[in-house]
């Protein structure tokens, strides 16, 4: 029996991750691109997760970054901390356990937070990541969020 253990964030239930969730559901409904969850818990005090996301233009960056403080402020989660929403290159958004980073691809290239905790546990997202069951359970009212109507994992594993 060749069984693979199932990934880390599978049965995560706690608070901070659902609300790595939550900014990753909002940035996929502003088609931002390439969304990531990093598992910072054990290996940073600065926060629990990251989430990290690419736009495309400042505008793109820029409503990616509103779209997120929307949907978890309507959540009932303000950003204690907002930087870099003046150039739009960079804007990150501090949820205390989770750390939105809202980048244009040049710098994301640049500055590779991917690479720099590249030990951190981690969770591709796309759309159909909200297709899995325990997704779904935990996030019932999330437009992506599609019952009985599972097209994939909607998440990639990297060791």
């Amino acid at each position: 029996m060749n069984e693979q253990a199932e990934p880390w964030y599978v049965h995560e239930t706690g608070d901070g991750f659902r609300l790595a969730e939550l900014a990753a559901h909002a940035i996929l409904v502003k088609k931002g691109e390439s969304v990531l969850v990093l598992d910072l818990r054990g290996r940073s005090d600065v926060a629990d997760y990251f989430v990290i996301t690419t736009g495309q233009s400042n505008t793109q960056v820029d409503s990616l970054g509103r779209g997120v403080s929307d949907d978890l402020t309507a959540a009932g989660h303000k950003p204690m901390h907002v930087e870099g929403s003046i150039n739009s290159k960079w804007i990150l958004l501090d949820y205390v356990d989770v750390v939105v980073h809202v980048m244009q691809s040049s710098a994301r290239e640049y500055y590779g937070l991917e690479r720099l905790w590249n030990d951190a546990g981690r969770c591709d997202i796309d759309e159909h990541y909200f297709d899995r069951p325990e997704v779904a359970e935990r996030h019932p009212g999330l437009s992506l969020v599609r019952r009985g109507e599972s097209s994939g994992t909607g998440v990639e594993e990297e060791s």
